[in-house]
């Protein structure tokens, strides 16, 4: 019963063609001839969209979070501060170090100063240095009884100073020592400090929050996932023998959710193959604005240069009207008035053309962009013309 209806439908179409004849219109049409092409063939595969960058911040100590910069989707700009840990503890410990390292600085400077007065006062040649002293003014001591002392072997004059002058670089020296180690421990609670916060390295939304405001966490727990908002990529994995013919910039046809094809170049074609399924992971730059958010599953239309179909009638898709559910075309006559035909429609190739398995031959002249108020029998060429343009095919 389908079958008679349909012949019915073109029966009915080519019986009111003549009633259906109308003026021709003042402007000119543009005309299509039809012809065969060798259409190469093309692979469709699925890939998933995902951002160019992604970041996910993880715990780099225990701590308890503190704040969090926004919800999942929000945008934020680079060096925003998106997730932070409580620092009171860290602070508290940052104040003692500080107060170590003055500590340290004040014995510095004191051993410094003892330093200066063994090199040019010496204790050693003071007179509460030397025993004895015989109720003698400390300048007999000095001049009779401390040379005395070192003549006899009671004494030693140099290594009492070279001890006085070791003890004093000693000391100078280790509160040098102390210093340092208080600013060892100042930068390292500093670093602490630092990974209490999870900073934006770039531009970009947040994608996912693992963590909510209070909870405890520990090294490497995931705290968020952020990812670039402005640059997307296609991956996908191709098979070997398809991913050869690619190169770097080279555009490939994207298809998102049944909409028009969008063209994205070849950004990357991993050198490494996988050794179990025999696939190659390709990325595909999309242009701004493409309308794709991450995550999303497109299809790809990869061509496949080793193959091509055999040469197939094409005709431009703005060529082709629907009425009552059915593909039909404005065929032009010897008469050079257009009539109308119902065509067999096979695949897409490209966005621009389709391929029609009947209805049409090779040489036949089409209506291409028909205006809406087009009717069979409308004169688009002059007879002499049409009659001319048949001849010489």
């Amino acid at each position: 019963m389908k079958l008679i209806h349909f012949v019915v439908s073109v029966a009915m179409l080519a019986s009111t063609a003549p009633v259906m004849a109308a003026e021709a219109p003042a402007g000119g049409f543009k005309v299509h001839t039809v012809s065969r092409e060798s259409i190469p063939l093309t692979v469709s595969f699925a890939g998933t969209v995902s951002a160019d960058k992604t970041l996910q911040l993880t715990a780099q100590m225990p701590g308890r979070i503190a704040a969090i910069a926004g919800q999942e989707g929000d945008a934020f700009a680079e060096g925003t501060v998106l997730v932070e840990l409580d620092d009171s503890g860290l602070l508290a410990r940052l104040d003692a170090a500080i107060a170590n390292r003055e500590a340290a600085i004040a014995d510095m400077r004191n051993a410094r100063v003892q330093l200066d007065r063994e090199l040019y006062s010496p204790r050693s040649n003071s007179s509460g240095a030397a025993p004895g002293g015989m109720g003698m003014p400390a300048m007999m001591d000095q001049v009779f009884t401390n040379p005395m002392q070192n003549m006899m072997g009671m004494r030693s004059r140099g290594t009492e100073l070279h001890s006085d002058l070791v003890g004093a670089e000693t000391a100078l020296a280790q509160a040098n020592t102390r210093m340092r180690s208080a600013d060892a421990n100042i930068k390292e609670i500093e670093s602490m400090l630092r990974d209490t916060q999870g900073i934006a390295q770039f531009s970009g939304v947040i994608q996912k929050v693992h963590v909510e405001v209070g909870d405890t966490v520990q090294p490497g727990q995931p705290l968020i996932d952020f990812s670039e908002s402005a640059a997307l990529v296609v991956e996908t994995d191709l098979p070997v023998r398809l991913s050869r013919s690619l190169h770097l910039g080279q555009p490939i046809d994207v298809s998102l959710q049944g909409s028009e094809l969008i063209q994205a170049p070849v950004s990357l074609v991993h050198p490494v193959a996988d050794p179990r399924q025999n696939t190659v992971r390709v990325e595909l730059t999309l242009p701004t604005g493409s309308g794709a958010t991450p995550g999303q599953y497109v299809e790809i239309r990869v061509p496949d240069n080793a193959a091509r179909m055999p040469a197939q009638l094409t005709i431009p898709k703005t060529a082709i009207v629907t009425k009552g559910g059915l593909p039909l075309v404005y065929a032009i006559g010897n008469d050079g008035k257009a009539r109308l035909r119902v065509v067999r429609l096979g695949n897409a190739p490209d966005d621009d053309t389709r391929i029609v398995l009947s209805g049409v031959n090779a040489g036949d002249r089409l209506v291409d962009e028909p205006p809406p108020g087009l009717r069979a029998g409308t004169q688009i060429l002059p007879p002499v013309q049409s009659a001319t343009a048949q001849n010489a095919q």
